[in-house]
């Protein structure tokens, strides 16, 4: 009997509740986010240097606080990171979360008590999320284990008394009740960095335990239910549905899942297929979940702590681009998201594009980093495009696809110019022409743009496909010490560093 069950469904209830009322309001919850974050943090350093005193309204904000990347805000993150307090919220901060950036090299984001409260508070909202789905549901996963496959937990102390690692490490130190009863891989096999030797540790542990809930970047997670099925010996086909018959849920977040759906199913059988749900997590705030599989988007999280601007994708880096709050925008426009946080961080710009699929309440996809796009011949395709045309293809061929990614290949003399797309396949199509084709008639459906740069094969040539050996991504990302954690491979490129690279790799590898 699951002794948790009363108790934890009336907590889930109460976290419902929180989420309906903010989500019903959208409005009047950020504006409250807003006086919330601004009273808090004007006696620091950031707060008294740009009057959050005297800030009334989203335009008062707006006229005093400029949009900054993490580059534009060095000067604050190192004063923080060096152990000084009140520089952009009250007191000291204790942990950062170190991602990659490519022009700060490792950008080390603050992660404030109150953030860290946001974040469990986020991740139990998951769970009233799921609760939703059907009654029982949350109490049937807290029967079996919880696999959290992530980065290392392994921190590192800065010599100031806080500390610096990967998300999930701090995450994992600040688990409570009731997830800590259930958590896998267990804190020893999470402290591991290398990912090669922490693939095969969790997957020799956790092969025979009764795992109920998954969550993990799409990619890596595959990689591990390849390698759980060889050491049972049983094929990938209908494997994991063997392996844990019991499994409900798969949490996933990062990467468009559409492309990589058909390669998922392929594990499960139809009596035995997990549930999906969508999350949108960020090393600087937890942004959204999505309510139910039968409806599109992600439930943007209203009164966490996080307060949102949104800058239609066309006109970002503009002078004169407008900064609008969740009462203006549209649905299926691409917004450029800008964060305030409950962590110091102020219109501070995240990089990713989302899009709107409804207002109220405030639900979006995730479209990918304003620096992932292809723009070579004036077509302005983004990265949810690209994504949607390789599912698009893959459902149209019966491909399964691993891996891929998208870059102009540029005009040649009398050539004109086209997209490249490298793709790493599970199953090949039945035919690659099916496959190729379908790709270029979704994105023609999907961009006006690009359809008339398609006209006669005048300004663009048709999509081409590049098919890559099984692993050949595996390789590249290694190649590169990119395995594991949050690293992800590219959408797409509006120049061809990554496929170039890519190739040489694929071409070094068959020349050995």
């Amino acid at each position: 009997m699951n002794l948790l069950g009363p108790t934890l469904s009336l907590y889930l209830r109460r976290v419902d509740r929180w989420l309906r009322r903010a989500s019903a309001d959208p409005v009047a919850s950020q504006q409250q986010v807003l006086r919330r974050l601004l009273d808090r943090a004007k006696r620091t350093w950031f707060g008294r240097k740009h009057d959050f005193a005297k800030i009334a309204s989203h335009a008062d904000f707006v006229k005093a606080v400029p949009i900054a990347d993490y580059v534009g805000r060095l000067d604050l993150m190192e004063r923080i990171f060096a152990g000084e307090p009140n520089v952009c919220w009250p007191g000291v901060v204790r942990y950062f979360a170190q991602t990659s950036g490519t022009t700060a090299g490792d950008k080390r984001i603050p992660v404030t008590a109150r953030m860290q409260r946001s974040n469990r508070r986020a991740a139990m909202a998951i769970f009233a999320y799921y609760q939703r789905r059907g009654r029982g549901k949350v109490n049937s996963l807290m029967a079996g284990q919880l696999l959290f496959l992530g980065g290392s937990t392994n921190m590192t102390p800065t010599g100031n008394g806080s500390w610096v690692g990967d998300l999930s490490g701090i995450a994992t130190r600040s688990l409570h009740w009731p997830l800590v009863k259930h958590y896998e891989p267990g804190l020893e096999l999470a402290l591991i960095d290398g990912w090669e030797e922490k693939i095969e540790r969790v997957a020799r542990r956790v092969m025979d335990r009764d795992v109920r809930f998954v969550t993990g970047m799409p990619s890596w997670v595959k990689i591990l239910f390849d390698r759980i099925c060889a050491l049972r010996g049983i094929p990938p086909e209908g494997g994991i549905s063997r392996v844990w018959p019991n499994l409900q849920l798969f949490v996933h977040g990062g990467v468009n899942f559409e492309p990589y759906r058909s390669a998922f199913e392929r594990y499960f059988t139809a009596m035995h297929s997990p549930e999906y749900l969508e999350v949108y997590p960020a090393s600087e705030g937890f942004v959204a979940i999505q309510p139910a599989p039968a409806r599109g988007g992600m439930e943007m999280l209203m009164d966490n702590g996080l307060f949102y601007e949104f800058v239609p994708l066309e006109q970002w880096g503009q002078a004169d681009a407008p900064r609008l709050m969740i009462d203006k925008v549209e649905t299926n426009v691409p917004y450029c998201l800008v964060l305030s946080t409950n962590a110091g961080l102020w219109a501070y710009e995240l990089g990713d594009v989302v899009q709107f699929e409804s207002l109220r309440p405030p639900r979006i996809l995730f479209a990918g980093r304003n620096q992932h796009f292809i723009n070579a011949f004036g077509e302005n395709i983004i990265a949810q495009q690209v994504s949607q045309a390789i599912a698009s293809a893959a459902t149209a061929s019966g491909a399964q696809v691993a891996e891929f990614t998208a870059a102009p290949r540029y005009a040649e003399r009398d050539r004109p110019g086209a997209h490249q797309y490298i793709v790493e396949f599970d199953r090949h199509p039945h035919r690659m022409e099916t496959f190729t084709a379908q790709i270029d008639s979704e994105l023609q459906r999907l961009n006006n743009d690009y359809s008339i740069k398609r006209r006669g094969n005048l300004g663009m040539m048709p999509v081409e496909v590049t098919a890559v050996p099984p692993g050949a991504f595996y390789d590249w990302m290694k190649i590169r010490g990119k395995l594991g954690g949050q690293n992800k491979v590219p959408v797409c490129s509006n120049d061809r560093r990554y496929v170039d690279d890519l190739l040489e790799s694929v071409q070094s590898m068959n020349s050995r």
